[in-house]
């Protein structure tokens, strides 16, 4: 009887041993495949963090010429504003009709406030020319040119006429009081080649060195 079992029992320490060497076997595999796959993962983490990194660092560079390309468009404009050139006030000598004095400009914003007075005959007439030719020039924006007050004002260097006074100063006592007024002009956004042509052609010749040396370093 034991010796008729005896060739099962081989068999099935036969086949048991395969299994177990098959089970074995697998679980040797599975274990090299996570190995290979956590070895992998470790790889992947530290490209993930090399990448954050060098994200990180083109980040703060892009930052960082973002804030010197501002810096270096705030300078250009300081050194290229017509607001602060001679070119400004030679234009408005040249725009300002016979009989008009400027008392005063001052910047305001965007815009340029004119102050001044106009003396008759026609002194409204001279305002208004005044007016006219603000809005010609190429360093405003002629559509926006107003003005904003006008009256009529005491004139303290006008003699007082008296029985005394000599026909030259009865006269000159007689003239009606100067007509003061403000005009508002915003400025005019000028190309930069607009801009050395007007400067050179104004006599602005240090705003037009400035111009043509930003140039030529590409900040214009």
């Amino acid at each position: 009887m034991l010796r008729e079992r005896q060739p099962l029992l081989r068999r099935g320490l036969a086949i048991g041993g395969a299994l177990f060497g098959a089970a074995m076997a697998v679980t040797a595999l599975v274990f090299l495949r996570h190995q290979v796959v956590k070895s992998q993962m470790g790889q992947l983490l530290s490209f993930e963090a090399e990448a954050a990194g060098l994200q990180a660092q083109l980040t703060a560079r892009k930052g960082k010429v973002e804030k010197l390309t501002a810096t270096n468009r705030q300078l250009s404009e300081a050194l290229t504003n017509v607001r602060t050139t001679s070119a400004l006030l030679t234009d408005l000598q040249l725009r300002t009709p016979d009989g008009v004095q400027l008392i005063g400009a001052e910047v305001k914003g965007p815009s340029l406030v004119i102050r001044g007075q106009a003396r008759d005959p026609l002194a409204f007439a001279r305002i208004n020319a005044m007016q006219l030719e603000l809005g010609r020039s190429p360093l405003l924006q002629g559509e926006g040119v107003s003005l904003a007050k006008v009256e009529r004002v005491e004139d303290r260097n006008k003699p007082a006429l008296s029985a005394s006074a000599t026909p030259a100063e009865a006269a000159l006592a007689a003239l009606p009081n100067p007509v003061a007024f403000e005009i508002t002009a915003p400025f005019a956004t000028l190309e930069p080649a607009r801009q050395l042509e007007l400067m050179q052609r104004l006599g602005s010749e240090g705003m037009a060195r400035r111009l043509q040396a930003l140039r030529g370093e590409g900040l214009l």
